[in-house]
């Protein structure tokens, strides 16, 4: 079971908009729940995300109503640019798959899991990946809520041409440094032996885009300080699928 981030509001389902990179995006941030609507929302809407005519990653409804019933998801996010019907959307496991003792919160790391990038009905793609808001709203999410400093992914090496392409990605969003190069970086890597561990690390708290305050402060699930723009309103399948 993966750990939750904290959340004093009694809510499950978020919404907001923040800024990266002089571009505005809207966001949906659902914390895990079991309970409907938001249960049925996560599950059609991580469950159903299409890509080039097949369901993204393969993480069907099915693999997502596992992942609420198992705990092994700590936060689903989908974003968006305004006015744009392209999304970006991934998991967040905060989970200790690299040490022995994975009972402590301090021995696990937070992984970036399920991210797939859906162009919406009107099938225009935007001039800026929206992967890369999507990966500074989880860092951020990261840094503030559990004041953790690194980030994590998987990378599948069984294909080496594809290793390779996913390296290089996300090399260019910060990734700088892999198990392959260092094994201290994930020693037992309990995820697997064809998996390579990637780690962005040194993150660094940007409260003036986006705060979490809201999550941790006792409000009654009521007002969020949390935006600067008026709101608008990734591979294992026992637990997680990497991408």
């Amino acid at each position: 079971m993966a750990f939750k981030l904290k959340n004093n509001t009694g809510r499950h389902k978020f919404t907001g908009t923040f800024s990266y990179k002089n571009l505005n995006y809207e966001y949906t941030l659902y914390l895990p729940t079991l309970i409907d609507p938001e249960r049925n929302e996560v599950i059609a809407k991580f469950g159903n995300r299409m890509q080039k005519g097949k369901i993204c990653l393969d993480v069907n409804e099915a693999i997502v109503s596992n992942y609420l019933d198992n705990g092994d998801v700590s936060a689903y996010i989908i974003i968006n640019e305004v006015g744009s019907d392209e999304t970006a959307s991934g998991t967040l496991q905060i989970y200790d798959w690299c040490s022995g003792n994975k009972q402590l919160l301090r021995n696990a790391f937070v992984w970036i899991n399920d991210v797939c990038r859906v162009l919406g009905s009107s099938g225009v793609k935007t001039t800026v990946s929206p992967t890369g808001a999507l990966f500074y709203f989880m860092e951020q999410l990261t840094v503030q809520n559990i004041k953790k400093s690194d980030i994590y992914l998987f990378v599948d090496t069984h294909d080496e041409s594809n290793k390779i392409a996913l390296k290089n990605i996300y090399n260019n969003y910060g990734f700088i440094l892999n198990s392959l190069d260092d094994t201290t970086l994930c020693p037992s890597n309990g995820a697997g032996a064809t998996l390579m561990a990637m780690k962005k690390p040194a993150l660094v708290s940007d409260t003036s885009s986006i705060n979490f305050d809201f999550l941790t402060k006792r409000t009654g699930g009521g007002k969020r300080k949390t935006r600067h723009i008026k709101r608008k309103s990734n591979r294992r399948k026992k637990t997680i699928k990497r991408h």
